[in-house]
């Protein structure tokens, strides 16, 4: 081994081989790239949640009703959407009250008969529910009202020439 190395061959040795050690190092970073891929038609559309009615007007009227009469009316909605929804029918009575709360109704679903969706006082019918309607599904509700005594000559004749008014609105909301 050479005895003394003057200090500038040491320092410019040492300095050949940090440069080696960077190169060395930084040489083994890579850097990869990629062509982009593009997937197009993504397609994204709302559906739909409506209802349409048979018929027109009121479901029935009753004119000149007495003791014992009753009055019966159909109705079917169907859900025209492209949605399922849960269907509910609300009423609201106008008129005199204590005629209304003597009037019983009767709402059916598909079955005239069958099971009562709804089976009180017309004058206390605030909501009833229908069920889930798949897109383009069907139901008709029959309605029966009728007029039965109170029990007693009296009060059934304090019932005489009042009237009443039921509105009935079919609700629906996303199932």
């Amino acid at each position: 081994m050479p005895k003394n190395l003057p200090l500038s061959k040491i320092l410019l040795s040492l300095a050949a081989v940090s440069v080696l050690a960077v190169a060395a190092v930084g040489g083994t970073f890579a850097n990869f790239t990629a062509t982009p891929t593009a997937i197009a038609s993504n397609a994204f559309a709302s559906g739909t949640l409506s209802m349409t009615r048979s018929g027109s007007g009121a479901i029935f009227n009753a004119s000149a009703m007495k003791i014992g009469d009753s009055a019966t009316g159909t109705v079917t909605i169907t859900n025209t959407g492209t949605l399922a929804g849960v269907y509910s029918l609300s009423g609201s009575t106008t008129g005199s009250a204590p005629l209304a709360s003597q009037l019983n109704l009767k709402i059916y679903k598909d079955v005239d008969g069958g099971t009562a969706l709804y089976d009180g006082s017309l004058g206390a019918i605030s909501s009833a529910a229908l069920g889930t309607f798949a897109a383009g599904e069907a139901h008709t509700f029959y309605f029966h009202v009728t007029f039965p005594t109170t029990g007693t000559d009296a009060g059934d004749n304090v019932l005489q020439g009042l009237s009443a008014s039921t509105t009935f609105t079919w609700s629906a909301t996303q199932a």
